[in-house]
């Protein structure tokens, strides 16, 4: 987990897990090590993450939180079902649910 990145609910979290192929799925331990070595940088909401010199995924947390997997945009060819935006998820501290709105009869 990096303290660096902002907390995304467990929803979106394994919405992105749910959305890999098999084949990435068995490579998301190794994706998170990965991007977790790579720095992170902060502007106001939006956290950037250069995956490598021409890919970057951003994580949009407007009010301090990831509370919807478009929030989080990966500029690779995979995306948006790539391994880079359940990477970024995952590596993220994880935030409290989204109190889901009550109906009123």
């Amino acid at each position: 987990m990096s303290p660096d990145l902002p907390p995304v609910v467990p929803s979106v979290t394994a919405d992105l897990v749910a959305a890999l192929s098999p084949r990435l799925r068995k490579r998301l331990d190794a994706g998170v090590t990965k991007l977790l070595a790579r720095p992170a940088v902060r502007e106001g909401d939006t956290v950037r993450i250069a995956v490598d010199d021409e890919t970057d995924v951003v994580l949009r947390a407007p009010g301090g939180t990831v509370t919807d997997a478009d929030a989080i945009r990966c500029g690779c060819l995979l995306a948006p079902d790539c391994l880079h935006r359940a990477a970024a998820a995952s590596a993220a501290p994880v935030a409290e649910e989204a109190p889901a709105s009550a109906e009123v009869t």
